[in-house]
């Protein structure tokens, strides 16, 4: 699972890879605005979709890959989440 913070300020389009979302994490600034790239209510919202999300992860594994493989990206800011599908191409 690759994951990342994204800055959430107006005009701020930063976004930093991490290794993973931990709560150590509260409060980091963005470097390019200052802007805390993950607010203490954001992971608190986060955490148990995270957690969730690894099961999911871990329960996959060993499964045959198949053709039809999708990419899901899933945030949560200011009360509200948000997810995505992507297909993914092969070959």
């Amino acid at each position: 699972m690759r994951e990342v913070l994204k800055c959430d300020a107006e005009g701020c389009d930063h976004i930093e890879p991490v290794e993973a979302v931990t709560s150590d994490l509260v409060g980091k600034p963005c470097p390019k605005c200052g802007a805390s790239l993950l607010t203490q209510e954001d992971w608190d919202a986060w955490a148990p979709i995270r957690d969730l999300l690894l099961e999911l992860e871990k329960a996959a594994d060993g499964v045959a890959d198949t053709e039809d493989q999708i990419d899901v990206s899933i945030g949560y800011h200011d009360g509200e989440a948000s997810i995505k599908f992507k297909p993914v191409t092969t070959g």
